[in-house]
């Protein structure tokens, strides 16, 4: 009577890392072994997994999804719609005061000649630092320079807003006395003469921000006057 052989079924009293040693030399190109799908977990029957409902139709339709809160439509731009009528209303209303525009082009002459004066200021405080003997003297009209460089940059950029146009003024150094006491003094007169035509402007100006750049300019010159003074008292 022939002996019959039971073949152990896949994975039963083989040792796992051998089997698949062997495996994958007999069969390179097969990944799943016998031992590796047997010993795989069971696939989830679809009955134990959670439906998912399906979503058909706009979104917020659904049912039993949670809508967020009525929000007022937003208005349409003017340019979207191509509907008269149902563009925002808008907010800003009147025009802005007069400010720098063209409205103030009758300031043009003032400008051109306070920008004058004020390039001849320069030059002069230049002159006058470069005769003064004292560190102290040199301080004051140097700072004295530097105003007047800021006043002529500031009244071409008003200028300019206003017209549209660079205006440069080209005036030569002015003539000082060569004593250092009197060409202090004329420069004294010269600064209360700016501040006088800078208040003037002020007084007469209808633009808000021209009013405040020439009571600005105004109290720098008093300043200066002030200063060219009490640089005279030092040096008498």
């Amino acid at each position: 009577m022939e002996e019959k052989t039971t073949i152990p079924s896949a994975g039963e009293g083989v040792d796992p890392e051998t089997f698949r040693r062997v495996w994958q030399r007999v069969m390179p190109d097969q990944t799943d072994s016998p031992l590796e799908v047997e010993n795989a977990p069971a696939a989830v029957p679809d009955t134990a997994r959670p439906a998912v409902p399906t979503q058909t139709g706009e979104p917020g339709e659904g049912a039993g999804e949670e809508s967020g809160p009525d929000l007022p439509p937003v208005p349409a731009c003017a340019q979207e719609g191509g509907q008269e009528g149902e563009s925002a209303p808008c907010v800003c209303q009147g025009t802005p005061s007069q400010c720098l525009g063209e409205r103030s082009a009758g300031e043009t002459a003032r400008l051109e000649e306070l920008m004058e004066m004020a390039r001849r200021g320069l030059l002069a405080g230049q002159t006058l630092a470069r005769r003064s003997g004292s560190s102290c003297g040199r301080g004051i009209l140097r700072s004295l320079v530097a105003d007047h460089r800021y006043a002529l940059r500031r009244l071409s950029a008003a200028y300019f807003l206003i017209t549209g146009r660079r205006y440069r003024p080209c005036c030569s150094a002015p003539s000082l006395p060569t004593d250092l006491c009197l060409a202090l003094r004329d420069q004294f007169q010269w600064e209360r003469r700016w501040a006088f035509c800078a208040d003037q402007g002020a007084q007469a100006a209808q633009d808000p921000c021209l009013k405040e750049l020439y009571q600005e300019l105004a109290r720098e010159g008093a300043c200066h006057a002030g200063a060219i003074r009490s640089l005279l008292e030092q040096m008498t």
